[in-house]
């Protein structure tokens, strides 16, 4: 008889914990697997908010003593708690800190350009273009003489393809730009027509025999270096090109290596 009375008793706590929505942790910590009377479809209740500490100042430690990453920190703090607090010592704290830290990074810009200063190792215009106006028109016309020395000895052991088709318009205007090239080089071209077509400053040109496809050309004008010797062609460029481009596409590609000054 006890024991039923006590069966009764605890019957309607039963049923309301039965009934009692999901809490949000035990929803999570559960699953539909482990619970056959939880749905698939059900509407979970909010996913439990994980609030984010605030960072602390490192103990024992002093502005000057912290790293960047601990004095970024640090103001991101101090500005979180200006803004919440909205209070002048608030303000100020946060203030005097960004003050410190851009003196801080001053300080370090003054070391930084004093070294260069005192290792040419270090400095960049020494080691490339320089940046100094004199040295730069200096620099320039010994980089051009070094450019027209190479492109007089490239007629010697390289030449060009020049891919066109008669219709092309651009190929129309690099055609003289090629030709003004050649006269000031003395480097031999070869134009090669597409279409069997012809260009005023080059009326010899042979028709293609297969080379276009052999170097992939699909647009024109193109405009392929060989070297003689080893019998290696490249390509300078498609399209359009000025005089000044062309010369120091063909520099480069024949007389420098990848990362090297020109």
């Amino acid at each position: 008889m006890k024991i039923l009375v006590i069966m009764l008793l605890l019957a309607p706590a039963a049923a309301r914990a039965a009934d009692a929505p999901p809490t949000a942790q035990s929803y999570w910590g559960s699953s539909s697997w482990s619970d056959p009377d939880r749905g698939f479809l059900w509407y979970a209740p909010p996913r439990p908010h994980k609030t984010e500490e605030m960072p602390v100042k490192p103990k024992n430690k002093s502005y000057a003593q912290m790293t960047n990453k601990e004095l970024g920190k640090e103001i991101e703090r101090l500005l979180d708690v200006a803004v919440e607090q909205q209070s002048p010592e608030a303000v100020k704290q946060y203030l005097f800190l960004q003050q410190y830290a851009m003196d801080r990074a001053s300080r370090f810009s003054d070391v930084f350009r004093r070294t260069v200063w005192t290792t040419p190792e270090l400095d960049y215009s020494l080691r490339s273009r320089p940046t100094n106006a004199m040295a730069i028109a200096s620099y320039d016309a010994q980089r051009d003489g070094r450019r027209t020395a190479a492109s007089e000895q490239l007629a010697q052991t390289h030449g060009l393809f020049f891919y066109f088709r008669g219709n092309c318009t651009y190929c129309h205007q690099l055609a003289p730009i090629l030709r003004m090239y050649q006269r000031n080089s003395g480097i031999e071209i070869f134009p090669v027509s597409l279409d069997g077509g012809t260009l005023a400053e080059f009326p010899n040109a042979k028709l293609d025999n297969g080379s276009a496809a052999n170097l992939n050309v699909s647009t024109v004008p193109a405009v392929f270096v060989a070297d003689k010797r080893s019998g290696k062609v490249q390509p300078v460029g498609y399209g359009l090109m000025s005089l000044q481009e062309i010369m120091e596409r063909v520099y480069v590609l024949t007389s420098t290596q990848p990362g090297q000054e020109y």
